[in-house]
């Protein structure tokens, strides 16, 4: 019965007092960093609206209300629609999963088939 308790009990120690892995941040530490982290990325986007605002002034400034004007945020909405679309990571987190499945249990034409009818609906989307 102490064997067990003592070989239990030694094995409890020295996986807690394991000298391989770095020491843990204290709470207040860790809360800190996180704190400090949401201040830069809250500043950063308040820059990115100041700044954003400015565009707006420049190009209402530059082209007032009229068809130019139109044309202009017309011409950047196809080329916006795609970064927000790949760049930042919404279709590829909702397809690259589904198109991984699709090329392990089926054949490299259904894939193809998958794939062109996805890009098909995303070119009707833009429209």
């Amino acid at each position: 019965m102490d064997k067990d308790s003592g070989s239990g009990s030694k094995s409890n120690s020295s996986a807690s007092g394991s000298c391989d892995t770095e020491p843990q941040p204290s709470g207040n530490e860790s809360a800190g960093q996180v704190v400090q982290s949401a201040g830069v990325v809250s500043a950063f986007t308040m820059l990115s609206r100041v700044l954003g605002l400015v565009r707006d002034m420049v190009i209402a400034q530059a082209f007032g209300a009229t068809a130019a004007a139109d044309a202009f945020f017309v011409a950047f909405k196809v080329p916006n629609f795609m970064r927000r679309l790949f760049a930042e990571g919404a279709f590829a987190q909702a397809f690259i999963p589904v198109l991984s499945e699709y090329k392990a249990e089926h054949p490299k034409d259904v894939v193809r088939l998958l794939v062109s009818r996805v890009a098909g609906s995303l070119g009707l989307g833009l429209v």
